[in-house]
């Protein structure tokens, strides 16, 4: 039969498209980190959590961002470009699903086992009989010519009384070389 990929790989696989999503979520939001004012020897929030409609008119004077964070450049935008990965990863997952078993299992779908089997059997027959001497067949016509074909009315109209030119139609073989 045929050993399909293990069930705990495409569950692992999964798992790992899905995590990975949900930490872009947290991972790639924009920040406004909260102001601290130095006061003594600890730092103190200077204000209340920054509204991200009016983030450049939350900024208090004397304060500063602990963590380092640039609050003069604007990073909330469209994450163009986690969309994009989302839409990719997520499709290329559900081709990979669809690929395990790409023929189904039903009644009307093709018999696969069927096929691979009898490939397999063609291409060892193929690889046996590699380099064994052919046996001519005997010729139906014998000497005489291919019988002419049928032409109906119809076909007989659109017919070409000129062969087409072939580039080995002026060809001449010496002796020797048709040996």
């Amino acid at each position: 039969g045929w050993i399909n990929i293990p069930l705990v790989y495409t569950q692992v696989v999964t798992l790992a498209v899905y995590t990975y999503f949900i930490s872009c979520l947290f991972g790639r939001q924009y920040l406004l980190p909260t102001q601290y004012k130095v006061e003594g020897n600890s730092y103190v929030p200077a204000g209340d959590f920054p509204v991200t409609s009016s983030w450049t008119d939350t900024k208090i004077a004397g304060a500063m961002n602990i963590i380092g964070y640039d609050e003069n450049m604007a990073d909330f935008y469209v994450p163009v470009f986690t969309i994009l990965q989302y839409l990719f990863y997520m499709g290329w997952l559900k081709v990979a699903e669809t690929l395990l078993n790409p023929f189904g299992e039903d009644d009307d779908d093709f018999d696969t086992y069927y096929l691979i089997d009898r490939n397999l059997q063609v291409s060892y027959i193929m690889s046996d009989e590699a380099g064994l001497p052919i046996e001519p067949e005997n010729d139906p016509f014998g000497f005489s010519n291919a019988p002419e074909l049928k032409h109906t009315t119809l076909s007989a109209k659109f017919m070409d009384d000129e062969k087409p030119h072939m580039p080995t139609d002026g060809l001449n073989l010496t002796d020797e070389q048709t040996n």
